[in-house]
């Protein structure tokens, strides 16, 4: 029981492979969206964007970078969902092979970049930033792209942290995430 008698959830190991499912689609629909919707904002705004790609080649920089902070974003949560330390650690492994994030891969790199963060969420937005504007060819305006591509980081990170929740089971805190994005 949780406090207040609600009962906790947990995810039991037979139940990984479906939960690794959910929250890799849901995270490589969540790449996408931080993408597009960082360079539409930057075309709204007067930035020619038109020779940058929106769409997020497979095994490119780009991905490789925004795999590595969507674990760094989510990890700790589905760790509060299992119980022992060897089903985390597996847990942990098995989401980073179905996304091609394993040790000794560019992402798992960029994942380790991200935890020297140590939960700063600015610093770990500002990283995020850098990263993917080096990996679209370091374009023109710079300020005007590391602004929004750190500002969406913010957004990616919230969103990665409701769609973990919910591939978990927890409805309630996934509302709860979504509910103070938007007031903020």
């Amino acid at each position: 029981m949780g406090l207040f008698g609600r009962k906790k959830i947990y995810i039991k190991r037979e139940d990984f492979p479906v939960v690794i499912n959910n929250i890799a689609r849901s995270l490589e629909a969540l790449r996408e969206e931080y993408i597009f919707g960082s360079l539409s904002q930057l075309k709204r705004e007067g930035v020619d964007v038109s020779n940058i790609s929106r769409d997020i080649s497979p095994g490119s920089q780009l991905e490789d970078a925004l795999k590595g902070f969507q674990l760094t974003s989510m990890m700790g949560i589905t760790w509060d969902y299992i119980r022992s330390i060897e089903d985390k650690l597996a847990f942990d492994l098995a989401l980073s092979k179905h996304m091609n994030a394993e040790k000794e891969s560019r992402a798992w790199d960029y994942r380790e970049r991200y935890i020297d963060c140590q939960g700063d969420m600015d610093a770990l937005a500002k990283t995020l930033s850098f990263d993917v504007y080096k990996s679209i060819g370091s374009p023109i305006p710079r300020d005007e792209f590391l602004i929004q591509f750190q500002g969406g980081a913010y957004v990616l990170i919230g969103l990665c942290q409701a769609a973990t929740y919910s591939a978990c089971g927890d409805s309630k805190m996934e509302r709860k995430i979504r509910g103070t994005m938007r007031f903020t």
